[in-house]
């Protein structure tokens, strides 16, 4: 036990050192690497259109050529024509100063005073009375012979003129040299596309091709999906924006609606950006605060509409990553790589979030970026039980009923659950006051979903549902009654038994706990039960559903048992042959299967659903004694 600890702390020790050494190399080698990831990420858009002009009979080259001329002219055309927009922008303000003035001016000093502005100048003037000197305190001087020390005034030299070309060239070399990099790279990428994959493949497939070229596959699948997607909300953000700008009278409005479809593909802070030209228009060219606010209004109103519409119904999950996990990953790659990284940031992740899908030894980062649920199903539902949120419960069994079925969420979740508890709690790892919590939520649990029921059957009858929603006493002759093999676990399943049977008409009740074998057996044979079942949940359930059916059989020979072995390992030929001495009538090990017996047997036909309760959660007799039924002997 110590040396496997041992080894899994050695195991996240490297873990971390070589996410440490990955985080150094590419903080060190921005300048190289930066480039390459634009290129790669231009590459990925451009190649469709390569692949398309190739498939209309355009050679490879010339492909390429057109497709990496065009989509650069746009780029550079776009970029020109913004860069021209500003420059004008900055040309035309002297005619926009007596505007800015005023505006400035209305900020500053607001026309009808208000309690903060008087409050403001009340500190304004007590600190100038603070700062000046006591009218009662002398002067000083120096004496008659001290000398003043003279001021010396360090005046830096001028600049030569290779200084001042200097500071005026680099600016501009380095965004060109940049360009020109990923120019150059986006040609090569994709002349050797087949090329670079194939290599790619060789290189981290370490034998597996088959494993790596779908890794290979799903990165290039989400990350194309991501931008033609993002492309699409984009679009449909960015066109609004320009039409909404013209009709308030921004110069060169659809100018910059195209600028915010561009911009937005830098996460959380383009939307804004492209906001910040059309806003510094309407506050020039706007004598009033119009213009202004209903510029401000069409940016907060699209963002609105493409966050919580446009984005839930096409983006969805379509990178496969959680959004905590995006905002995460673009604060780190802001940090790495400043705004390149930004806009990097998302298809980065999505790489990395691929390669931790299918390289064992990245599950961890799988875990953290995606976007899928790390638990199934019955796990959360443990995980609620075990925390003690019973609404939680309540909430996660509606939206799966209503996704799936009923009869689902019971065979598929509720059951597999209570089996991850009772294993739990006979290894002696789950508290008395959890154990208690687990039950006693699980039958208000049933309750609440035949409530559920009930209300669903009076709306689609028409009567007020406020009128009753709770379920109706039982009849005091069932027609099936379940007998819980063991301790309480048997109980709830055969509560959610119970309630599937009422749900088809068929009348039944679960013998409580307090009963002993021996005592529900003798009510069983005495009333009119046509059918009775035995509900047993592993470990440790076939000898007590044994025992179970056999003193059933002993009291009431002639009715039918049915015993449930639910979701038990052994197949149906082994729990036949380990049942056999108490020969029971069927053997299932699901609720639908059983549901399916026990309505062949009665020879009925399903009826609408009249939900009915004998032993609810409210009515049962606690069991603060501890008392049990007797146990039934072992596997």
């Amino acid at each position: 036990m110590q040396i496997g600890q041992n080894i899994d702390r050695v195991s996240w020790f490297l873990r971390l050192v070589t996410f440490v050494l990955i985080v150094a190399v590419l903080r060190a080698a921005e300048d190289v690497l930066v480039p390459i990831a634009f290129a790669g990420l231009l590459a990925f858009l451009l190649s469709p259109l390569v692949v398309r002009m190739m498939r209309w009979g355009l050679p490879r080259a010339l492909a390429i050529i057109v497709t990496v001329t065009v989509a650069f002219s746009v780029l550079g055309g776009i970029g020109w024509i913004v860069s021209a927009q500003v420059i004008r922008l900055v040309r035309e303000l002297p005619n926009y100063e007596e505007n800015i003035r005023e505006k400035i001016v209305t900020l500053k000093n607001p026309r009808t005073p208000t309690v903060m502005t008087r409050m403001s100048g009340m500190v304004e003037n007590l600190r100038r009375e603070m700062k000046s000197t006591a009218p009662d305190q002398p002067v000083t001087t120096g004496s008659a012979g001290e000398v003043k020390p003279v001021p010396v005034e360090v005046k830096p030299s001028e600049p030569t003129p290779w200084e001042i070309a200097s500071g005026i060239v680099k600016p501009i070399l380095r965004p060109l040299g940049i360009a020109v990099i990923v120019i150059v790279f986006v040609v090569a990428m994709l002349f050797q596309r087949e090329d670079l994959r194939d290599r790619f493949i060789r290189l981290v497939s370490a034998g597996q091709l088959n494993i790596a070229t779908q890794a290979v596959d799903d990165a290039a699948s989400r990350v194309s999906r991501y931008l033609g997607m993002q492309l699409i909300v984009n679009s449909l953000y960015g066109f609004p924006i320009g039409i909404g700008l013209y009709y308030i009278g921004i110069p060169n409005a659809l100018l910059w609606g195209l600028l915010a479809t561009l911009l937005r593909f830098i996460p959380f802070v383009g939307t804004w950006i492209a906001a910040l030209f059309p806003v510094a228009l309407s506050l020039a060219i706007d004598p009033g605060w119009h213009m202004f606010g209903y510029t401000i209004a069409v940016f907060v109103v699209m963002e609105l509409i493409s966050v919580y519409i446009i984005e839930v119904l096409l983006y969805g999950a379509s990178t496969g990553i959680s959004n905590l996990a995006l905002l995460v990953a673009a604060v780190f790659w802001t940090w790495l790589w400043g705004p390149a990284g930004l806009v990097l940031s998302t298809p980065l992740t999505v790489c990395a979030l691929v390669l931790g899908n299918y390289v064992p030894g990245m599950s961890v980062v799988s875990m953290l970026l995606g976007s899928d649920p790390v638990l199934d199903t019955p796990a959360q539902l443990y995980q609620r039980m075990l925390s003690m949120e019973s609404e939680d419960m309540v909430d996660l069994a509606t939206k799966y009923i209503g996704e799936h079925s009923l009869e689902a969420f019971y065979d598929d979740v509720f059951v597999p659950a209570l089996l991850m508890a009772e294993q739990d709690r006979h290894s002696a790892t789950l508290p008395e006051p959890r154990q208690a919590f687990i039950f006693q939520a699980s039958r208000e649990l049933i309750d609440e979903l035949e409530r559920q029921d009930e209300i669903g059957r009076l709306q689609n009858l028409g009567t007020d549902v406020g009128a009753s929603t709770e379920p109706a006493t039982m009849p005091v002759l069932p027609v099936v009654l379940g007998i819980p093999a063991r301790d309480e676990a048997d109980e709830v399943v055969a509560q959610m038994l119970a309630h599937l049977l009422r749900r088809r008409g068929i009348t039944s009740a679960v013998s409580p706990l307090t009963a002993t074998l021996h005592k529900a057996s003798e009510d069983a044979d005495r009333s009119k039960v046509e059918l009775a079942f035995v509900s047993a949940l592993p470990p440790s359930a076939v000898g007590a559903a044994r025992h179970a059916c056999y003193l059933l059989k002993q009291y009431s020979p002639s009715k039918p048992v049915l015993v449930g072995v639910w979701r038990h390992p052994a197949s149906p030929d082994e729990l036949k042959q380990r049942l056999q001495s108490s020969r029971p009538d069927g053997i299932v090990t699901t609720l639908q299967a059983a549901v399916e017996q026990i309505e062949a047997r009665l020879h009925r036909t399903p009826v609408p659903a009249q939900p009915v309760a004998a032993h609810t959660a409210h009515s049962r007799p606690p069991m603060d004694d501890g008392t049990k039924p007797p146990l039934a002997p072992g596997n």
